[in-house]
């Protein structure tokens, strides 16, 4: 039975999505508009896309099966997905075709090759440490070895551990997170990826959510239990910054030219005026407060969240204040993209629903 579960997990990464008969009716974790064709990507490896407006949905070819999380544009027809068992995926015709460029597999080798090359420094740093130190260093170690120990049975076992976003800035530079720390940039546009866990303080490898650019160029990364991150120099380098809150932020949004917004647990919104230096909370109508798991600024400004429940929030004020609203039927939603002149799509775990923005008041 042992050898049967890491053959197929193994395997399973190599297995194309099957064609499904109503790809718009299943579970959808993310849509995207690029260069006016929508993207939505789900369940058991679904990509579909649309050229009218949502009218109607045509579903990709796609060479892996794994549930996909997250898609993004990239401009000049190159399109970028990911999901679970740390796959990621490129597409150089906007969607309609797919290739494998990246899996779990090559993820976890790189991160045992990391934690190898981690422990042998701690061992050298023990050895003329003093006893203050050394006790720290002891802890540290001990740690890795258990990061070792993992990832030596994720290596039979096969992996498991998923991307939760993607993000590229042009065609070549981007990245990837996910689960328990992951993080990995490519600069070619997905034919090389590099573990980038050096580069940022997770020692307690905590969940990363989400990834956002502001106008001006700043990176934002958010993650389990309050992370925030920024990056000024495209992610070579990462800032920890404070919000003064310790719940999960699944999800960002850039609310305009001076202010980012970060989401997540219990329907609590937090916002920045000054590139992520200090937080306060947004004004939120809504009780009982939902899970917000995706979000997007309309071409009106008007900002949307979606979350547990049918939740869905908007604001008329960059982000300072948010009514409720909701959709039929109550499902879990997990991404919005916005329509003109005044309409959104909303994909989720009933599949798509259309939204109408509501009026300023």
């Amino acid at each position: 039975l042992i050898l049967w579960s890491a053959c197929a997990a193994a395997d399973y990464t190599f297995e194309p999505a099957i064609p499904m008969a109503k790809p718009q009716a299943m579970a959808l974790l993310d849509i995207a508009d690029c260069d006016g064709r929508l993207l939505a990507v789900g369940e058991r490896g679904l990509v579909m896309y649309s050229d009218d407006a949502g009218g109607s949905w045509q579903q990709a070819e796609v060479p892996a099966s794994q549930t996909l999380t997250s898609v993004a544009c990239a401009g000049d027809g190159h399109v970028y997905a990911a999901g679970h068992a740390a796959v990621a995926l490129g597409s150089t015709d906007n969607g309609a075709s797919w290739e494998l460029l990246f899996d779990g597999n090559e993820a976890n080798s790189q991160w045992l090759a990391y934690n190898k090359q981690e422990f042998a420094r701690l061992e050298k740093a023990l050895e003329s440490a003093d006893p203050e130190d050394a006790r720290d260093l002891e802890y540290a170690l001990e740690d890795v070895g258990y990061a070792i120990e993992d990832a030596e049975a994720a290596q039979e076992q096969g992996p498991v551990d998923p991307f939760l976003d993607i993000w590229f800035r042009d065609k070549d530079t981007g990245f990837a997170v996910g689960a328990y720390g992951l993080i990995y940039g490519t600069q070619n546009g997905g034919k090389d990826w590099s573990l980038a866990a050096a580069s940022i303080d997770n020692p307690d490898r905590y969940h990363f959510y989400a990834m956002a650019m502001d106008f001006a160029g700043t990176l934002y990364l958010s993650g389990e239990a309050g992370l925030l991150y920024r990056s000024t120099d495209g992610g070579m380098n990462w800032q920890t910054l404070q919000p003064g809150y310790d719940g999960s932020l699944f999800g960002l949004v850039v609310a305009s030219d001076d202010s980012v917004l970060a989401f997540g647990l219990r329907g609590n919104v937090l916002r920045s005026e000054d590139s992520g230096a200090t937080w306060q909370f947004a004004q939120i109508e809504a009780d009982p407060r939902q899970g917000l798991y995706g979000g997007t600024r309309t071409g009106d400004g008007t900002l949307l969240l979606v979350g547990a429940g049918g939740t869905v929030l908007y604001s008329h004020d960059n982000g300072r204040h948010f009514s409720p609203s909701s959709v039929s039927g109550g499902g879990t939603l997990s991404a919005v993209a916005a329509q003109a002149p005044r309409a959104a799509l909303l994909v989720g775990m009933d599949g798509i629903a259309n939204y109408k923005v509501p009026e300023h008041e």
